[in-house]
């Protein structure tokens, strides 16, 4: 597998390939040391428009509030993709993504695993193209950061 990012309005291209690590403009990257998600930079995706979504945004106001009275900061950058490349890069500490479209999350997820996070669903488990959320983190945040999330999500927000 492979997977390559273009942030050509920031200079920066990341990619990897899968057993041989995750690049940004050639450099190997690796994701964060941080062993605390009380020092942890977390970002999660959007909020939902369209058809359904305040049922959708009550998940992740539920969320967001989890998450500020928890760690460090709480960002929203707007790109699945930048999320998980900034994971894989130790830029943020991790990432939670309550919609998971392949053609979003694909290239990301590679570089991610590739820079040593770990990626998963928001139940724990092993994270491909049928899981409901996506959720990344450093390996040191990465348990705390599923018990909240799961905390967070209702059986029916999964």
């Amino acid at each position: 597998m492979l997977g390559v990012i273009t942030a050509r309005f920031l200079n920066l291209e990341y990619y990897a390939i899968a057993g041989q690590g995750a690049f940004r403009n050639d450099h190997r990257i690796k994701a964060s040391d941080t062993q605390s998600l009380s020092h942890a930079i977390v970002s999660i995706g959007d909020y939902a428009v369209g058809d359904n979504a305040s049922v959708k945004n009550r998940n992740r106001l539920t969320l967001t509030t989890a998450l500020a009275a928890q760690v460090e900061r709480v960002r929203m950058f707007g790109s699945a993709a930048l999320d998980l490349a900034w994971v894989a890069e130790g830029r943020t500490d991790a990432c939670v993504l309550l919609s998971n479209k392949p053609w979003d999350m694909s290239a990301g997820v590679v570089i991610a695993r590739e820079g040593g996070a770990h990626v998963t669903d928001s139940d724990g488990q092993n994270r491909d193209v049928r899981s409901a959320h996506t959720v990344a983190g450093a390996p040191g945040v990465s348990a705390a950061l599923l018990d909240l999330v799961g905390a967070a999500l209702t059986d029916s927000d999964r």
